[in-house]
């Protein structure tokens, strides 16, 4: 009889990873500021959530992106278009990983800083 272990071998989903305690230390300890982690979870989720080709990303990937816009004080909406987490097919290790992008409008933002 064989067993189907399709189930068992697929990675958590994004949204689900960064619920975890161990994302959410990491994201706290990082930003240092409860209320500022919360929205960053939700901004970076709502991003991910309308990509699909995003979602196939490896989540450390995808934190790693994100926390680099995060520290340049920038948005992941991509209606806003100030940088983008873009997935890269890595076909060497067989995953696909998460890359950050500035966008031109980021470009903008940062020179009037």
């Amino acid at each position: 009889m064989a067993v189907n272990n399709s189930i068992s071998n697929q990675k958590p989903k994004f949204s689900v990873a960064i619920q975890g305690e161990g994302y959410k230390q990491l994201i706290n300890n990082t930003l240092g500021d409860p209320d500022r982690a919360k929205r960053f979870i939700a901004s970076v989720s709502s991003a991910v959530a309308i990509n699909p080709e995003l979602q196939k990303c490896e989540a450390a990937s995808i934190l790693s992106a994100a926390l680099l816009g995060e520290a340049l004080n920038l948005s992941p909406s991509p209606q806003l278009g100030q940088y983008y987490m873009v997935p890269y097919e890595n076909t060497n290790r067989g995953i696909t990983v998460a890359q950050f992008q500035l966008g031109y409008k980021g470009y903008i933002q940062l020179a009037i800083r």
